[in-house]
């Protein structure tokens, strides 16, 4: 029997700052404290986002999409397209021991049920386990970090994630490009994490509504991540 539950939230098609917004609150404000919980996400016009520690003129240098919408994550990370990526948001609350272990453990052992998820539909994807030759910022998809998800015969990265530790727990924001694998069926795919991710973290998946989050909170968090304070404090 196990003694934790995964909840799995419905999916949601957003702007960038309405996207991280709700991660921000899925880390902070979710009522069921004790639960994992995992949420895939799409983005209603082209967006980029980019990682806490990066300047906004370098994410900005990157982008080449006109129009497109760009936005500074919670977590660490580079900058990522998100015009052709499956994007998820996963929580571990602070009680959970994946939790408490060394980040790159987490990293690690999240990645592993990618892979395996990947593998029961006969995809060649490995943990990428070299370092990258400098630690400059970079565009998501363009370098492989360790344990990171890659191609077995390519140098091609196929999911990478950035990370974002608290007091509430550890938050996981995902991206996985989708070109990558032409031949996957997402929704298998996600039905095969969901299992590996329970059992990984002793949790019993269970499908939840979205949370009914303060209205004025959720609005104040999505005028924060829209504002310019938020995305050229870098």
């Amino acid at each position: 029997m196990t003694s934790h539950e995964l909840h799995i939230l419905p999916d949601s098609s957003h702007t960038a700052a309405q996207n991280m917004a709700h991660d921000f609150l899925l880390l902070n404000r979710y009522p069921e404290e004790d639960a994992l919980r995992i949420r895939h996400y799409d983005w209603i016009r082209p967006a980029f986002t980019f990682g806490m520690s990066q300047t906004y003129n370098y994410a900005m240098s990157e982008i080449t999409v006109p129009g497109a919408e760009i936005c500074r994550r919670p977590t660490g990370g580079g900058v990522v397209n998100h015009l052709e990526d499956w994007t998820y948001a996963l929580v571990i609350p602070a009680s959970h021991p994946l939790a408490r272990s060394q980040p790159s453990d987490s990293y690690r052992a999240i990645h592993e049920c990618i892979i395996s998820s990947m593998e029961a539909q006969g995809a060649d994807v490995i943990l990428n386990f070299a370092s990258p030759e400098n630690s400059a910022p970079s565009v998501c998809f363009e370098k492989s970090e360790v344990y990171d998800v890659v191609l077995t015969n390519l140098p091609t990265k196929v999911a990478g994630a950035a990370q974002k530790r608290s007091k509430k727990g550890y938050l996981l924001q995902g991206s996985i490009w989708k070109p990558a694998l032409p031949n996957l069926d997402w929704t298998r795919f996600y039905n095969d994490l969901i299992q590996s991710l329970s059992a990984l973290s002793d949790a019993a998946p269970y499908f939840k509504p979205w949370p009914d989050w303060d209205e004025s909170e959720e609005e104040q968090l999505i005028y924060r991540f829209e504002s310019e304070e938020w995305n050229k404090r870098r």
